[in-house]
């Protein structure tokens, strides 16, 4: 008998040991999902019923962008839930939340913001001078995942968002579309 036999037995039982432990890991981080997905909604559900009719527009688009999220989190384990009642508000309140913190976390001194309505698009920029390297984040800490998820949030709004640095600064444009409604005009004095 050659020792092939024994070495290709040993070689697929350790890939089969594998594969039942990344499957076993995935399942576990699944139901952690579940769990977390079932909390969150059930302390969103909680906080929209105690303020009833009482909403601030801060919190509702927080809670708007809660229920964004929540949203992908059940289409991250596969489920097709019923999208909150509006989806639309908590896309928009994820990609400006993410790109507002963004400059303020990652950048120094004032964040200049400017806006534009031009035809059917509205652009939001915000320019910042970037935080000296020596203070950056290390690898794996989760930076930048605020613009992955903005730029996830405008893409389903049909917009973009775009980051440009030159070493110095960091400019973040924010295009959406604009909705059929005329911007609003200033009145000559």
């Amino acid at each position: 008998m050659s020792w092939w036999g024994p070495a290709v037995f040993a070689f697929c039982s350790a890939g089969w040991a594998l594969a039942l432990a990344a499957v076993w890991t995935l399942r576990r981080r699944l139901a952690r999902i579940d769990d977390a997905e079932h909390e969150l909604r059930g302390a969103a559900t909680a906080i929209g019923l105690a303020a009833e009719g009482e909403l601030g527009p801060l919190l509702q688009l927080e809670l708007d962008r809660m229920g964004a999220a929540l949203a992908d989190l059940a289409e991250a384990r596969g489920a097709r839930p019923a999208p909150p009642s509006d989806l639309e508000a908590g896309r928009l309140a994820q990609v400006l939340a993410n790109v507002i913190a963004n400059a303020a976390e990652h950048g120094v001194g004032p964040v200049e913001v400017r806006t534009r309505h031009e035809g059917r698009l509205l652009s939001l920029e915000l320019s910042n001078r970037d935080r000296p390297r020596g203070g950056d984040k290390g690898p794996g800490t989760g930076r930048g995942r605020g613009v992955v998820i903005a730029k996830r949030a405008a893409r389903e709004l049909g917009g973009r968002v775009r980051v440009e640095r030159d070493g110095v600064f960091t400019r973040t444009v924010v295009e959406l579309p604009a909705d059929d409604a005329d911007p609003p005009r200033r009145r000559a004095a």
